[in-house]
């Protein structure tokens, strides 16, 4: 009898690691963009709201893909690209704002009202 499981593609580590850093990347960007909304709601800095969820998302990725090679690569540039980017967001934390600006009118409306 034959069983079910596919042959393991055989680690190909320039083409591998090039998928894995511009997936990483790609993670990165969604992972920011839902961290920013995160951060902003339950009032807490932004590194800590990214780095959570993208070790999280790190963590996951190891559990799936630890079987091969590429799946080890790819976890480890994810964890790369997140203590990175946390860590460029901690430094940036005192520039990052993302209050409402509550202004009495819109700036267009005031200048209109004031011709």
């Amino acid at each position: 009898m034959r069983s079910n499981r596919r042959r393991q593609e055989p680690f190909r580590p320039v083409g591998d690691t090039l998928i894995a850093l511009g997936a990483s990347l790609v993670a990165a960007l969604i992972v920011f963009c839902l961290a920013v909304p995160v951060a902003v709601a339950y009032r807490i800095p932004v590194f800590l709201s990214f780095g959570g969820i993208m070790l999280f998302l790190t963590a996951a990725t190891y559990r799936l893909g630890r079987k091969g090679q590429a799946g080890r690569v790819m976890a480890g540039i994810m964890a790369g690209v997140c203590v990175l980017v946390s860590g460029v967001l901690f430094l940036a934390r005192d520039q990052l704002n993302f209050s409402t600006h509550n202004h009495p009118r819109p700036a267009a409306s005031a200048s209109a009202a004031e011709r």
